[in-house]
């Protein structure tokens, strides 16, 4: 899917390209394509990724990055057994989250307001409830599933940047959450321990994975009890190979440390280990800066030219980030202060980092609020000078003022920073299959529970009309399609029956039963 959006954004691309060469062929073009080359490069370029920083507190080794690949994808992390860290950050999407053109997946932002500009594209977690199950609804989204604030940032390469998440609030150091101990300090290497410091936070978030009270004991517990990715499909075969000869997470965590104690600071140090194998180094435009002068295309060797002469120093070296702290207009900057929550400096309100560019084609919709839909908005968005002129804006967002020939081969630039191994999940960025998200009851798939799905499951039943998710029709939860679904379904619209079965109509949700059901969609 994710790779069809491409090829549809790269055709219109080519049409408007076309349009304009048109437009030029008639005498219309000089408002619109730029007249001769771009200027040359400047000196120096793109220089090519340095090596993995490895901290010597947490050395990767092949058992600790498979134990880590295992909870990186690992569901039943969360307290609802709904949500993994690979749920919001999966490679084809760049390693962000490939839902987030859904609308499932807005926040109503700064106003509470669901509808308006301030709105955000985020991430969906789990439904706000207290650590033993009980929904507690509520809040701006009752007893929907929550949705996080801000766009999910990428894993992929993420071992380079010293601090993470938007606001930069993990690392570089990392601190032992349950002894409150330095495990990694900040200065041991460039990145210092901020993929350690980032990879736990998500447990404990009550929007995210977590509940109101939880603690570290209690993540213990539920991974002791774990059947090691009881929820997942298509694991790859090293992790197929793994539970023929540890078949549960203590026995995984003894695989990878010696022994079979599972502590906070264990869980980080192997998540982020895995996290160090994601290495996006075969794009287009590693091979060129290697030497294969056919790498990129020459409208992507123009569109590089424009970008060296128009993106830097923001997103310069070699992952094409500064790792600082910018307001660039996106949006005011007191709907989502940014920077300012973490250091409480007003110099810093509004301020969002940088973020690395390297398979940025995969990561719609941009920006920390995933306000811009395609790389052309980008393009454009940086062109006219941003949307907003914020107090606190740096010098770094005069408009571009580039012709419209120039702002298409900086998109073609841009997508040829795409490494095909991560589009396409091959290894080291394949996965297992999460189980896909439904509202039981939701047969014809239109976000609601009314009586045209009862409808649609008889159809699917007496007169064979195709429905792409079973489980949603499976109103009763008994893993099988027959009248008692509707039965239950009318029940529940018109007798005031119970609640379905979990992900019931109150919220989308996987299915935790296993069954032979299936939910394509």
């Amino acid at each position: 899917m994710r790779s069809n959006l491409i090829e549809s954004r790269q055709k219109v691309t080519q049409w408007v390209r076309l349009g304009v060469v048109l437009l030029a062929s008639f005498g219309l073009g000089s408002a619109v394509i730029a007249q001769g080359p771009p200027p040359p490069p400047p000196p120096g370029g793109i220089p090519p990724l340095p090596p993995v920083p490895q901290p010597s507190q947490n050395p990767g080794t092949p058992e600790k990055e498979l134990l880590g690949k295992f909870l990186f994808w690992e569901t039943q992390l969360s307290t609802d057994s709904a949500v993994s860290c690979g749920t919001c950050h999966f490679p084809e999407a760049g390693g962000s989250d490939p839902r987030t053109l859904a609308e499932v997946t807005r926040h109503p932002g700064a106003d509470g307001v669901f509808g308006n500009a301030d709105d955000v594209m985020g991430s969906i977690g789990i439904q706000h409830q207290d650590c033993s199950g009980e929904i507690l609804g509520g809040g701006i989204f009752g007893t929907e599933r929550q949705v996080t604030s801000r766009k999910s940032q990428s894993t992929v390469g993420a071992m380079y940047s010293p601090t993470l998440f938007w606001d930069g609030r993990s690392g570089p150091q990392f601190i032992n959450p349950e002894t409150g101990t330095v495990s990694i300090p900040g200065n041991s290497t460039p990145a210092g321990g901020a993929l350690e410091a980032q990879a736990i936070e998500p447990l404990l978030s009550e929007v995210e994975m977590g509940c109101e009270t939880r603690t570290w004991n209690d993540i213990r517990a539920r991974l002791i009890g774990a059947v090691p990715l009881q929820y997942a499909t298509n694991l790859p075969q090293p992790m197929v190979s793994a539970l023929s000869q540890f078949p549960d997470y203590p026995s995984l965590f003894q695989m990878a440390f010696g022994n079979s104690e599972i502590t906070a600071e264990r869980i980080a140090f192997a998540i982020a280990a895995y996290e160090r194998t994601l290495l996006p180094n075969q794009t287009p435009l590693d091979q060129f800066i290697n030497g294969n002068p056919n790498a990129l295309t020459p409208d992507q060797q123009q569109g590089m030219n424009v970008f060296l002469n128009n993106c830097l120093p923001c997103h310069g070296g070699p992952f094409l980030s500064d790792n600082v702290f910018h307001d660039i207009g996106v949006r005011p900057e007191n709907e989502d202060t940014g920077r300012f929550q973490v250091t409480g400096n007003e110099i810093d309100r509004g301020r969002f980092k940088t973020p690395p560019l390297r398979n940025v084609a995969l990561r719609a919709p941009f920006f920390h609020n995933g306000g811009k839909e395609t790389l052309l908005e980008v393009v454009n968005f940086y062109n006219a000078g941003g949307d907003f002129q914020n107090p606190e804006q740096g010098p770094g967002t005069p408009p571009l003022n580039l012709p419209l020939g120039a702002r298409l081969d900086l998109v073609e630039f841009l997508e040829a920073l795409t490494d095909p191994r991560v589009e396409a999940a091959l290894p080291p960025f394949d996965h297992p299959s999460m189980p896909k998200f439904f509202r039981r009851g939701d047969v014809n798939r239109d976000g609601s529970v009314d009586i045209s799905d009862a409808i649609t499951g008889l159809q699917h039943l007496f007169d064979n009309l195709p429905i792409t998710c079973e489980d949603a029709a499976d109103t009763n939860d008994d893993g099988q399609l027959n009248i008692a679904d509707a039965v239950r379904l009318l029940a529940r619209l018109f007798n005031g029956a119970e609640p379905l079965p979990a992900p019931s109509e109150l919220s989308e949700g996987p299915d935790l039963t296993i069954d032979l059901l299936e939910c394509l969609d």
